[in-house]
């Protein structure tokens, strides 16, 4: 627990045990003009690697070559539904504020912000 609070670079004012369970002590908010704004890095596994799985499991792609999954659904019958999340790009979607400020949070978190075109998953 002193690991995470230490990364916040704040002294400990508050016990660890109470710091979770059915009421924390929670610290107060920080307000600033501009919002703290943390996104994973999106790390795919290498060519060939897999996760580690525990004890008497098993790790295995069921897919490859998908975009940006984000959901899957099975049907009745077996089959998967798979929702990605990036979608094509709009008319206005190349310049501006806006446009710069998306292309660099969509890279930073592994999203494509380029040109997309139709792929299928192969499976």
């Amino acid at each position: 627990m002193a690991l995470p609070l230490a990364a916040c670079n704040e002294q400990d004012t508050v016990a660890a045990e109470q710091t979770f369970g059915s009421s924390p002590t929670l610290p107060a908010p920080q307000y600033s003009w501009i919002p703290t704004v943390n996104i994973a890095t999106a790390t795919g596994w290498p060519a060939g690697g897999k996760p580690t799985a525990a004890g008497g499991m098993a790790v295995n792609a069921f897919a490859t070559g998908l975009d940006h999954p984000r959901a899957l659904y099975v049907l009745p019958n077996g089959d998967v539904l798979v929702a990605e999340t990036n979608a094509p790009p709009k008319p206005d979607d190349g310049s501006g504020i806006k446009a710069w400020t998306t292309k660099l949070v969509m890279s930073r978190a592994g999203g494509q912000y380029a040109e997309r075109k139709p792929h299928h998953a192969a499976a």
